[in-house]
């Protein structure tokens, strides 16, 4: 999501207003602002069978090329995720991963079941980069049936992007944040931005968190080619997919929210900021002791197939 902009006296607004900001001189212009829209309400009769579609048919699509297009899958755990979202729940869910390649995301989410897949509500909204996806007038209207929120990097944790997850997790759906915000290809994890970390604070149920870690996809897709298209090898490739303990910062936020209650606005911003900056911190941790965890089988992983 970009640098971390925080001040402490933000100018925020509204996710309808920010998209009555939106420029609307050219065919693209209006085009995404009128996408922007309807993603943001999803309530129009349509929206729902050809999302399905859109997000069904993509996932059933990376499904067969993780059978496919790669030698060995692993997945670890995945019923921590999915026994959440499939159960009778009053809270929103996030997840949160690592970001190897630019097609982690909708690859990865090959691995969900498919009494899922087809059905939206069980199925991700993610921030996506809105320079790589909302590129013209097909792509922005594939994108938001997909359930992929516009994001630009640099705009800061009260862009539109943010509103719109807010909106979503507010009406308990499942976002997928990337907190690193670009793609990481080296072996430390970057440190994570705080966007996500506004949205758990914020949402009006505090969110089921679920750290997830995965590897393999950098060698499919590497950030330095000629042609930028993913490679996926059937006789080597590999991917490891581990699922993670569900996070409550319930008890946090609610601690957040009485001490705010009482604070002038300038402190009250610099308590917000020390809040966002614990949880992302605590996500960090999570997301990177999943990935010392699979050290030793990524590398097995790695020395079996990748020979």
């Amino acid at each position: 999501m970009g640098p971390n902009k925080d001040t402490s006296a933000p100018v925020r607004a509204t996710a309808s207003a920010l998209i009555g900001q939106l420029p609307r001189e050219t065919w693209q212009q209006r085009s995404f602002a009128y996408w922007a829209e309807k993603q943001l309400n999803a309530n129009d009769p349509w929206w729902r069978p050809l999302s399905s579609v859109v997000v069904g048919a993509t996932t059933a699509a990376m499904s067969a090329l993780l059978s496919l297009g790669f030698r060995k899958v692993v997945v670890e755990d995945l019923y921590k995720l999915t026994d959440v979202l499939e159960a009778d729940r009053n809270r929103p869910v996030v997840t949160v991963a690592n970001h190897e390649s630019t097609v982690d995301d909708p690859v990865i989410w090959g691995i969900m079941p498919r009494r899922l897949r087809w059905r939206p509500e069980y199925m991700r909204w993610t921030l996506g980069a809105r320079e790589l996806l909302y590129m013209n007038p097909v792509m922005n209207a594939f994108f938001a049936l997909g359930q992929t929120i516009p994001t630009v990097r640099g705009d800061g944790i009260y862009q539109l992007a943010v509103e719109i997850g807010l909106r979503k997790l507010n009406e308990n759906k499942w976002v997928h944040v990337f907190p690193e915000a670009r793609v990481n290809q080296e072996a430390q994890l970057l440190r994570f931005k705080w966007g996500v970390s506004r949205m758990i604070m914020e949402a009006e149920r505090t969110p089921i968190v679920v750290p997830m870690y995965f590897s393999g996809m950098k060698a499919v897709m590497p950030l330095r080619q000629n042609v930028p298209v993913p490679r996926p090898n059937p006789f080597k490739s590999t991917l490891y997919v581990k699922v993670g303990n569900a996070m409550d910062f319930t008890r946090l936020i609610e601690e957040w929210r009485v001490s705010r209650a009482s604070l002038a606005p300038e402190k009250a911003a610099l308590l917000d900021r020390e809040v966002r900056i614990a949880i992302a911190e605590l996500l960090w941790d999570s997301v990177n002791d999943l990935k010392a965890e699979s050290a030793a089988k990524v590398q097995a992983l790695t020395e079996i197939y990748d020979k």
